[in-house]
């Protein structure tokens, strides 16, 4: 099952997990877009798909998921759904905060509680392993200036994840973390910066699905990306308040250039 199948980081979890011959259940908002990609992987690897339109924001969305899904056997969730409120803090309205609060941090939780109460169960029948994959991001190993509450509800998911890692072992459900970096999604083109004055790579969300399918019962956490490993360690070696102020600069520098290009583009316009 994944979470997020819609777009970006879950729609390529779902064609990876497809030609690997997992049948799926694909849950997001936009049911257009699930019926294309499930009429997609089952043409191409003969799978079975359920699709199912779901906000995860609603009140007891995870608690509905769980019931739709109550006869069958989910051996893999991954947990991919998210949304970012980019901006000042103090300028958000805290409705869409608590919104993304619900989506990064409470559904997540409530979904592996859930699902993981089953997966120990399937072991107790003879199972031999079960699966989560829970979306963080590179955002999680320090504060972020104008992304405040995101990177926060990601640092939840990292200490959850890894604390799950050890818990779940004994029941045979391997629990990996994923954390990416700048990676080429609908959800990156939309932020309001200028993503090309930020010293980092972006990464397809393929290549990013790849990592962390091929590290889940390998690894507690992964980072996806050589440079974005050295983001998430250099907190070892240097204090955190460094790359905290790093970043401020950094995203400050390419928000006032994106709002830079747009208040020409509108002065263009109006010329034209």
């Amino acid at each position: 099952m994944i979470t997020g199948a819609s777009s970006g980081i879950g729609k390529e979890m779902a064609r990876a997990l497809a030609a690997q011959k997992f049948d799926l259940i694909l849950v997001a908002r936009n049911e257009n877009a699930l019926e294309k990609l499930s009429r997609e992987v089952m043409s191409q690897h003969a799978v079975q798909t359920r699709v199912i339109a779901l906000d995860l924001v609603q009140d007891d969305a995870p608690k509905t998921l769980h019931a739709q899904v109550s006869d069958i056997d989910v051996g893999l969730l991954v947990a991919s759904a998210g949304i970012d409120e980019m901006g000042p803090f103090l300028e958000k309205d805290y409705a869409d905060l608590r919104r993304m609060i619900r989506l990064n941090v409470d559904a997540p939780t409530e979904l592996a509680h859930l699902f993981g109460s089953n997966m120990a169960a399937q072991r107790r029948r003879g199972k031999k392993r079960t699966g989560m994959i829970l979306v963080s991001s590179l955002f999680a190993y320090q504060g972020i200036p104008n992304f405040a509450v995101y990177a926060a509800t990601k640092a939840y998911v990292l200490t959850l994840g890894e604390a799950l890692t050890a818990e779940m072992k004994k029941n045979g459900v391997d629990v990996l973390t994923l954390s990416p970096g700048l990676t080429a999604t609908p959800f990156a083109e939309g932020l309001e910066m200028n993503a090309a004055l930020l010293p980092m790579i972006p990464q397809s969300p393929r290549r990013v699905a790849r990592v962390g399918l091929r590290n889940l019962g390998r690894k507690m956490s992964v980072v996806s990306g050589l440079l974005n490993k050295f983001y998430a360690w250099e907190n070892r070696l240097i204090p955190r308040s460094w790359p905290v102020h790093l970043f401020s600069f950094l995203i400050g520098n390419a928000m006032k250039s994106y709002q830079r290009s747009e208040e020409k583009a509108k002065a263009n316009k109006a010329r034209a």
